[in-house]
């Protein structure tokens, strides 16, 4: 092999890919390996965002493979990097009478080109698919939240949510992205139960910032402010059980162990 292509190699797998595409720049045209270059060159520009001339490359090849599934995912890629929807989404087309209904990969990556086109409608129904070929695709389960969070759809998000955490197990740093998506939705409870699961898992500064990111959007979803005395102290766990017996039944004001609040 070129020894500017094993150059290039080197530098490529050390991300460093402005040296890797100066050296691959420096193979010619009728080196045996030149098509297994411009591979590596269209990553390189990629990685490098100069998606016009990775476009130029793929569509190079495309003359000579039309159905290159590979090339097409990256040919719409470029596409939508370039703000060229129209473009993107008729190869978007092409891909997707090419890919295998089978393919619970395939179906998520046209899911996924679906939504950064902002057709959320096909980017669900592309997503349904891969969970219909497996219910516990995890990638696909975090996708359809997403596509949940651009529809606003809470009961897309709420489901979305207790998937993963099936999936998950229920502990781990994983879990911290169903408590995000459960605070998303309002589901406080949700949220606490979370926390409490996750208490053997993350050190005590932990427990009490995700419990003080409860209690602010909990004050921010009621509209309102806890006030005590001024001086005094109450725990994180209190003033969320205040908030949560103001929020179900109207107690505004009052004493917790010995300090005066309101809630206003």
């Amino acid at each position: 092999m070129n020894s500017k292509i094993k150059k290039g190699r080197v530098k490529f797998n050390d991300a460093n890919y402005e040296e890797a595409l100066n050296y691959f720049n420096q193979v010619s045209e009728d080196d045996e390996d030149y098509t297994y270059v411009i591979i590596f060159k269209i990553t390189c520009l990629m990685e490098l965002e100069r998606y016009d001339k990775a476009l130029f490359l793929i569509e190079s090849l495309l003359r000579e493979d039309p159905e290159d599934e590979l090339l097409l995912c990256e040919k719409i890629r470029c596409h939508i990097a370039l703000g060229e929807n129209d473009e993107a989404l008729s190869t978007l087309k092409i891909f997707e009478n090419l890919i295998s209904v089978d393919d619970k990969r395939m179906l998520l990556c046209v899911s996924k080109f679906y939504k950064l086109l902002g057709d959320y409608e096909n980017a669900l129904k592309y997503c349904n698919g891969a969970l219909k070929i497996d219910g516990n695709f995890e990638d696909a389960v975090r996708e359809k939240s997403l596509i949940g969070i651009c529809l606003n759809d809470y009961e897309i998000i709420n489901s979305s949510a207790d998937k993963l955490s099936q999936i998950i197990g229920g502990h781990g740093m994983g879990m911290i992205s169903v408590f995000l998506l459960k605070l998303y939705v309002s589901r406080f409870d949700d949220c606490i139960s979370i926390i409490e699961d996750l208490g053997s898992d993350f050190k005590d500064e932990s427990i009490q910032l995700l419990k003080s990111i409860v209690y602010k959007e909990l004050c921010e979803n009621l509209d309102v402010d806890l006030h005590i005395n001024e001086g005094a102290e109450i725990s994180i766990d209190d003033a969320i059980g205040l908030l949560k017996d103001y929020d179900e039944n109207g107690v505004d004001k009052g004493i917790i162990n010995g300090v005066k609040f309101k809630i206003m």
